[in-house]
């Protein structure tokens, strides 16, 4: 059973966690990494660094599907396809989830710097194709289910920078549209959140108070994101804030 360390029980504390709740629904809905900040503070506060993954998860999984909603409304998701897509990354990260290590491989962390900055840069890469069987926008790449497999199994073990991921992978295998990528990002990433909370429960690595201060946050955040990706400037506003975020998050893990 997991105890409130006592730093928490100061005013200044909650409301720390809840502005970083706002700050960490935000980027997540509009790019990803929301977690550089929520991870760090949750640790601060007393929690050991398996229970604050587990904790933050509680605000990835309510400002996702506060998300969700929202883009369902503007017909950006079709909710069969993306509960499919969904249904492949479950079997990875639920391995990951129990997985539940540190990556403390500075190898490791460089490679993400790597392949972060170059999804980030793709994303001003002409799209248009000359191809006259090119697969349709919109459509399906087969390669897009084993790629769900690999990217359930990060997301169940860690988290951070798989909006990013999603968004490279969604974008070069499904649609190349911004709003629609992040409407089927935020709902992949919220149905395969819930097992893995499940299995950081069991496990009694989930501090539910704190959690949900945070998540409370997180769904003020991602409201607000939400109503950029779907203005008439969506696409500029993810890629703005994707570029933003990547070159905060490389300057971290490079040193």
């Amino acid at each position: 059973m997991l105890t409130l360390p006592s730093l928490t029980t100061e005013w200044w504390t909650l409301s720390a966690l809840f502005v970083a709740g706002v700050g960490a629904g935000f980027i997540n809905v509009l790019a990803g990494a929301g977690s550089m900040l929520t991870l760090p503070l949750l640790i601060f506060v007393g929690l050991a660094p398996i229970s604050a993954n587990g904790t933050n998860r509680i605000g990835i999984l309510l400002e996702n599907l506060t998300a969700t909603r929202t883009f369902y409304h503007h017909n950006l998701v079709d909710l069969k396809k993306g509960m499919k897509l969904a249904l492949w990354t479950f079997p990875g990260a639920m391995l990951g989830a129990i997985a539940g290590v540190h990556i403390g491989n500075l190898w490791f962390q460089r490679i993400l710097v790597m392949i972060l900055a170059f999804s980030t840069v793709s994303l001003f890469f002409p799209t248009g194709t000359t191809e006259k069987d090119a697969r349709p926008d919109g459509m399906a790449s087969p390669w897009l289910y084993p790629a769900m497999l690999g990217l359930g199994f990060y997301g169940g073990f860690m988290q951070l920078g798989i909006g990013f991921l999603f968004i490279f992978v969604l974008r070069r295998l499904l649609t190349k549209n911004l709003a629609q990528v992040n409407a089927y990002k935020t709902l992949i990433v919220a149905l395969y959140t819930l097992p893995t909370i499940l299995i950081f429960t069991w496990m009694g690595q989930v501090h539910w108070g704190l959690g949900l201060v945070i998540a409370i946050g997180g769904m003020i955040g991602a409201r607000l994101a939400t109503g950029l990706t779907v203005s008439r400037r969506g696409e500029l506003w993810i890629k703005v804030m994707m570029a933003i975020i990547v070159l905060v998050m490389a300057a971290k893990l490079w040193v």
